[in-house]
């Protein structure tokens, strides 16, 4: 009888050890699953935060002539002939850049754009 009572005490301790590891294994995969679904929502957060910067920095108005990759000699586009000596047009690369605040997530947006002002000073 004691022979059986250790065999059926083996048997329990080797359930035991086998559910232990399929809750250990069950645990693990739940939360690889959720920081999955994190990064996930973080990523999109990191892109929409640099979508909205991207557009601020458009809606700016940049008075500064460094910017400008390329000063062009007559605006596209232009049709009144009284325009020629009166408009500018200067084309910009706009770039912004956001990453999060453990440097795993990235996101950035480019953009050119074509900026007319008016030319003052020139006569």
């Amino acid at each position: 009888m004691s022979a059986m009572k250790g065999v059926v005490l083996i048997m329990a301790l080797v359930f035991l050890l086998i559910m232990t590891l399929l809750v250990t294994a069950m645990l693990l995969v739940t939360q690889l699953s959720h920081k999955a679904a994190y990064s996930g929502q973080q990523q999109l957060q990191i892109s929409q935060q640099a979508l909205q910067q991207h557009l601020q920095q458009m809606q700016l108005p940049s008075d500064s002539n460094e910017d400008a990759i390329e000063s062009m000699p007559t605006c596209p586009a232009q049709y009144a002939a009284w325009t020629s000596a009166v408009l500018r047009c200067d084309l910009q690369l706009l770039n912004t850049e956001t990453y999060s605040e453990n440097r795993y997530f990235y996101a950035g947006y480019s953009s050119l754009v074509l900026q007319q002002n008016l030319a003052l000073g020139s006569h």
